[in-house]
């Protein structure tokens, strides 16, 4: 299993080698609709987005998701909101972006990822035991979870 978690890319290419068996891309993707549709990227719009839904519940290797961008939230003020909808869906992770600030933490036992600005190199990948950070290829860190 390998997941490639992205967000705001605004209109960076998403020229993305496919080696992962998912992608989830939340929100603020710009001029890249066409590619997330061709590539059967699952994604949710953003703020700066026309097309697609605000936020989605996904079922991905028997744990349950919320996708979201955020801002709906008011993720760059607190996390109380989307930490809220979290429990009321009863997820096991949230996943969002907006702030174009790369985070990773458990809270009420929901893991909560933002994978930080794509536009900016910042995407996290997640496998079997961990979910690491990364950065223009780079490696930058990892929270051991087993999923």
């Amino acid at each position: 299993m390998k997941i490639l978690v992205l967000s705001d890319n605004h209109y960076k290419n998403l020229d993305i080698k496919n080696k992962y068996d998912f992608i989830i891309h939340a929100g603020d993707y710009g001029s890249e609709l066409d590619y997330l549709e061709n590539n059967n990227i699952i994604y949710v719009k953003g703020n700066c987005d026309y097309y697609g839904d605000k936020e989605r519940i996904l079922e991905l290797y028997n744990k349950k998701i919320l996708l979201t961008h955020g801002d709906k939230y008011r993720v760059k003020e607190t996390y109380q909101s989307i930490l809220y909808k979290g429990l009321q869906e009863e997820c096991d992770i949230v996943i969002f972006g907006h702030t174009h600030i790369p985070l990773i933490f458990i809270e009420e036992n929901i893991l909560f990822i933002n994978p930080g600005s794509f536009k900016d190199g910042y995407y996290i990948i997640i496998d079997e035991n961990k979910i690491s950070l990364y950065k223009d290829d780079k490696f930058i860190k990892k929270l051991d979870y087993r999923w």
